[in-house]
């Protein structure tokens, strides 16, 4: 009779409108983490993507052979790179209709951009894809973004035309259109990606600086070592000057952004002189600059990327300061002459093997406003002393490191005395030289200069007056 009572029981609330069974298997096809879908972990052929998701993260499906079509939300508005690269089997994607940001290769090698009849390939106002064979192309009003290789070895090319509201270029968007030599650009351009448009008679003469759109400079192509980058530029498009031959750039107040690796391998570069204004580094973008001596932020600086200063391994000493500056991971990798960093409380964060492999890195000086530390930040420095105060942030994050908690104690006599002082001096004036510690708890005020102040402070801490 139980057994019975049970099994009626279960029947009903099967068909209750309120019992709900669970559906966890559905909801482990998707890891997203705050919208951005990170991984999908399904097999269907055709996927719906949630209605929380508002971004697809790059390599998401990379590689997926079994997905053939892919339903958008209205949510969505981004595609990262990589985001559907060698899905053999997809065929169509649907809605999207927000969409404003594809990445590189987001659909490369997949039957979907050939499959459209469409002759502009259009996810919401970004054109990923050209399927024609005209001559001369003028892209539809609507299109602010043109995804990487769109047009990439469109043979019959020779003339495009933007509208304004473009506003980016993919990676080798044009890359290989052996006769486009007519190119008009709007002035609301203001992003270019690498090789965007190499190959084409339309660079080759542009003359000694290729500037397009709101002031991105494509690509130096002069054959002077000294270079002053003009005025009118804003932005230095990633690989720029690539592995140039320069010694010496003088970059513009005018500049906000040097973009990824454009700079990259230019092992002659001994200069690099630029004003306040400068807000990005990006990724890789002095990355085996071998010649270059050192590096001192200007207070506007926001973001060093990773690799930035990659095997730049002339680089003596450094100065990082910055509005909420972040310094990324690897950012000075292998910089093995690199002999002490002073930062001042603009820098925010230190994020992961920022100087792995500095190993004559001897004194780095951490502000008590630098708060966001890697554990592993100074890994591969076996020489290097933190000088900060003892309350500081850097105190518990770099644990695993010899500390200097007396700024301006130059003698490491762990007490400040009227010899620091004096030392302090005397390197002002040049008549003493100091090591790299000393030279890290020499700057007592942490603003990334030693000077007169730094010996001040240190006597009024002397007598107790501060």
């Amino acid at each position: 009779m139980k057994k019975l009572c049970c099994f009626v029981i279960a029947c009903v609330l099967l068909c209750s409108p309120f019992f709900v069974i669970p559906t966890s298997a559905s909801q482990e096809d998707f890891s997203v983490q705050s919208g951005v879908l990170i991984k999908y972990n399904g097999s269907d052929a055709n996927v719906t993507i949630p209605a929380h998701v508002t971004a697809i993260g790059n390599a998401a499906f990379a590689e997926n052979t079994k997905v053939q079509s892919i339903k958008l939300n209205d949510t969505v508005r981004v595609i990262g790179d990589r985001a559907f690269y060698g899905c053999s089997s997809l065929q169509s994607v649907s809605s999207g209709n927000n969409i404003t940001e594809v990445g590189d290769l987001a659909f490369y090698s997949t039957p979907y951009l050939d499959y459209s009849s469409d002759k502009y390939v259009m996810l919401g106002s970004v054109l990923i894809w050209y399927n024609g064979t005209s001559e001369s192309v003028t892209i539809p009003t609507r299109c602010t973004s043109i995804a990487s290789y769109a047009f990439a070895r469109c043979e019959y090319l020779k003339s495009f035309t933007a509208y304004e509201g473009l506003s980016s270029i993919g990676t080798g968007a044009f890359y290989g259109c052996t006769k486009l030599s007519n190119v008009s650009l709007p002035g609301s351009l203001s992003a270019v990606g690498a090789y965007a448009f190499d190959g084409t008679p339309y660079l080759s003469k542009a003359g000694d600086f290729a500037v397009v759109g709101d002031g991105v400079l494509l690509r130096y192509q002069g054959a002077d070592t000294e270079v002053a980058v003009p005025d009118t530029v804003k932005r230095i498009a990633s690989h720029a000057f690539i592995s140039s031959k320069i010694k010496s750039v003088t970059i513009p107040e005018s500049v906000y952004s040097i973009d990824g690796y454009a700079f990259a391998d230019c092992t002659g570069l001994e200069n690099l002189i630029y004003s306040e204004g400068l807000v990005t580094i990006g990724d890789g973008a002095f990355r085996g600059c071998k010649s270059l001596t050192e590096f001192k932020a200007p207070s506007t600086l926001s973001y060093i990327g990773q690799n930035a200063f990659h095997g730049a391994a002339a680089i003596n000493n450094a100065v990082l300061s910055g509005d909420r500056l972040t310094v990324s991971y690897n950012a000075f990798k292998s910089c093995t002459s690199l002999n002490y960093v002073l930062m001042t409380g603009g820098v925010m964060q230190l994020y992961d093997n920022a100087f792995d492999g500095c190993t004559a890195l001897e004194g780095v000086s951490v502000a008590p406003e630098t708060k966001d530390i890697s554990s592993s930040a100074l890994s591969g420095c076996p020489k290097a002393v933190v000088c900060c105060n003892a309350d500081a942030p850097a105190k518990s994050a770099l644990s695993d490191h010899t500390f200097n908690t007396v700024m301006g104690d130059v003698d490491s006599s762990t007490e400040l005395d009227l010899l620091d002082a004096s030392t302090i001096q005397y390197y002002i004036a040049h008549l003493v030289s100091l090591n790299g510690t000393q030279t890290a708890s020499a700057d007592v005020n942490f603003d990334g200069d030693i000077n007169i102040l730094d010996a001040y402070i240190c006597q009024l801490k002397i007598v107790y007056l501060l």
